[in-house]
């Protein structure tokens, strides 16, 4: 059984004429006749009743008349959402993000992205950046933003923003009081609120470079595995820690920030996916940061 024959069906049930119908549907009057009767033949079942001056259904079918129109309703509904995962206006995505970078800029372009593609079920997950490799190379997130090295083969990036380093510190700290700017002597003995050594990526690197270059010797006294806890731990108090510009938006009671006695490299942010794991919907998204088809296809012809 095909879907023409239903087609077929429907149409003469709804018309009940053999030559209305073949009007509607283009066909030879015999041809549709032939064709509803190879329908019955093969369901073994009487459709219609026909004589010379009217079609008739019979019980069965009306009964399934109901099934053809269920059948045929369920495959237009098919035929459309496999056209509209096409073009990449329905799916799933699973996007990997670090909480330093969730501020208005990226707000504003994912508010941006789901105006355009309401069919897409966004997911969003707040992961360190060596956890978000992990499981974008396994096939758990489709993309990643993240700090760099990305440093896999299968894998591809692209600069998407950057942050300059500033220092987090409480308002009742003796260097938040500090008239004039801070120098890099002052973090001499201070205590450092620092993210896990696994899930920081190199991020104190710099920081802590300075600080020995010119004598000063902070230590870690805390270790935090969420953005959140350390700066509520920083608030608090117990320590200070160079962060990204943009963890400023965060409001948090006694939390300031200060400029670092002198400019580190900024902080860089890209977006990461699996080479050859690009979808209709990935493509959209990517388009998000400005990246075109042509940036992904060359990709993939390395």
């Amino acid at each position: 059984m095909e879907l023409r024959h239903l087609r077929y069906f429907v149409a003469v049930a709804e018309d009940l004429s053999f030559r209305r119908a073949a009007a509607r549907l283009h066909l030879s009057q015999p041809a549709l006749s032939a064709q509803i009767k190879a329908l019955e033949d093969e369901l073994n079942v009487r459709l219609l009743t026909r004589s010379t001056r009217s079609v008739e259904m019979t019980h069965a079918g009306r009964v399934f008349l109901e099934e053809a129109r269920s059948v045929l309703n369920s495959a237009s509904q098919a035929e459309q959402r496999a056209r509209t995962a096409e073009q990449g206006l329905t799916g799933t995505l699973r996007v990997g993000l670090i909480a330093s970078i969730a501020t208005s800029w990226l707000s504003r372009i994912l508010r941006d992205f789901l105006r355009q593609f309401p069919g897409v079920q966004l997911s969003l997950y707040d992961l360190p950046s060596p956890e978000q490799i992990r499981r974008l190379r396994d096939g758990e997130l489709d993309a990643a933003l993240l700090r760099p090295p990305v440093g896999f083969p299968e894998m591809e990036y692209k600069f998407v923003g950057e942050a300059q380093q500033v220092l987090a510190l409480s308002s009742r700290h003796r260097l938040a009081r500090k008239r004039g700017a801070l120098t890099w002597k002052d973090f001499d003995g201070e205590a450092l609120v620092m993210m896990h050594p696994n899930m920081q990526h190199g991020f104190y690197d710099a920081f802590l470079a300075e600080c020995s270059k010119f004598g000063a010797k902070p230590h870690a006294a805390q270790y935090v595995n969420d953005i959140q806890t350390l700066l509520w731990l920083i608030s608090g108090g117990f320590g200070i820690a160079p962060t990204t510009a943009t963890l400023a938006e965060m409001k948090r009671p006694g939390l300031i920030f200060r400029e670092l006695p002198s400019p580190l490299p900024p902080v860089q942010t890209v977006l990461a996916w699996r080479r050859n794991a690009v979808s209709p919907v990935l493509l959209n998204f990517l388009a998000s940061f400005k990246i075109s088809p042509g940036e992904v296809a060359k990709v993939e012809r390395k």
